[in-house]
């Protein structure tokens, strides 16, 4: 049967890789008109769970007319490598006031469907940093981890977010317990001409004395085109799919944006850790630790 072939942006790449790894749990496809409107309306799919992020996978109208004849979308990359294949069950629009509140084409038209991978995205270089949800969740079980706070590097780490997150973890563990962690996310741009440099500098600047390892996680970069109090909440549903158990929200955030979180708190399953402001000589009190593998 044929099937329209797709060619997806880098950064529609990126989605797609956070869609088919868990990251975005509990949404697992490109959504339905009925779960894009309620996002964008009320940041929660159709079933009342928060969702900030509406994932769309955008058709042109000629896109369209052989989508509708093929019932199949492959999603390729730009040296043509399907990656996950759309079988299509909805096509829709916008309606016209809808989309121009949220600078979209009412041409535009948009497709949902079962989303099932094909091939593995290719990255050139960190790929035993690049977890699925699964595989990082069953490591951190494995270790008997019960406590994992997530700190978010963008792409440097915030010496402000370390040690709130160690305090946390040192307010919540037993001494010399082996039941927490620490969980280090990095949104990285690939396509930076320093994307090694940066990874290597991160390894190289954690610190925190309550802990013995410490995970990294690669993550591609995520919706930079949402607003910071809905990117802050998106970080915090990603940390949770994860596997932590609390999120650091570090000073970069702003107090409107923590506020707009905090309202999410009892629904998000996962502690939010605000930072309390330090001076530059409490900061530098921390012994360092190497990160696991």
């Amino acid at each position: 049967m044929s099937s329209l072939t797709k060619i997806l942006s880098h950064d529609q790449l990126d989605t797609l890789e956070l869609l088919l790894n868990g990251a975005f749990a509990p949404v697992d496809s490109y959504l339905n008109q009925a779960d894009h409107l309620s996002v964008l309306n009320n940041k929660r799919l159709a079933n009342g769970c928060v969702w900030p992020l509406p994932i769309t996978l955008n058709l042109s109208p000629a896109e369209k007319l052989t989508a509708q004849i093929t019932k199949r979308i492959t999603l390729v990359d730009h040296e043509q490598r399907a990656v996950a294949e759309l079988k299509l069950e909805e096509l829709y629009r916008l309606p016209p006031e809808l989309a121009a509140v949220n600078a979209a084409s009412p041409d535009t038209w948009y497709a949902a469907g079962q989303l099932e991978a094909l091939n593995k995205r290719l990255h050139l270089a960190f790929n035993r940093s690049r977890y699925t949800t699964d595989r990082l969740r069953n490591e951190l079980a494995d270790k008997g981890w019960k406590n994992v706070v997530a700190v978010q590097a963008n792409p440097s780490l915030d010496a402000a977010d370390m040690k709130q997150a160690c305090e946390w973890l040192k307010q919540i563990l037993e001494p010399q317990s082996q039941q927490g962690g620490l969980l280090i996310q990095l949104n990285a741009n690939e396509q930076a001409s320093d994307f090694h440099q940066q990874v290597r500098a991160l390894r190289a600047s954690v610190r925190c004395s309550v802990v013995r390892q410490i995970k990294m996680s690669l993550l591609p970069q995520i919706a930079q085109q949402l607003s910071p109090e809905s990117l802050l909440l998106l970080q915090a549903l990603i940390a949770r799919n994860y596997g932590a158990t609390g999120f650091v929200v570090g000073l970069q955030h702003s107090r409107s944006a923590l506020r707009f979180v905090l309202q999410y708190r009892d629904e998000l399953g996962i502690d939010l850790i605000p930072v309390k402001h330090r001076t530059a000589r409490q900061l530098a009190q921390t012994p360092p630790l190497a990160l696991a593998a």
